[in-house]
């Protein structure tokens, strides 16, 4: 389990829908998801609820982890 930083649980609570397809799309293509074929799609659907996670984290006052395995 990790603890995400001020900047990352920041960066997606601001993120717009716009931002959240733009950066699917090249971490879709790591070789960590490339190797798994995880589309740009469901990353973006990945970041979409991470950022929903990151504004109710920040409008609460808590903090937000992040247990990840692949």
């Amino acid at each position: 389990m990790v603890s995400l930083t001020d900047t990352l649980i920041g960066a997606l609570a601001a993120a717009s829908p716009d931002d959240i397809v733009r950066f699917a799309e090249p971490w879709s293509t790591t070789d960590e998801l490339r190797r798994i074929r995880i589309s740009v799609e469901v990353t973006a659907d990945v970041l979409a609820a991470l950022a929903g996670l990151a504004r109710r984290a920040r409008a609460s006052d808590q903090r937000l982890y992040c247990w990840w395995a692949l």
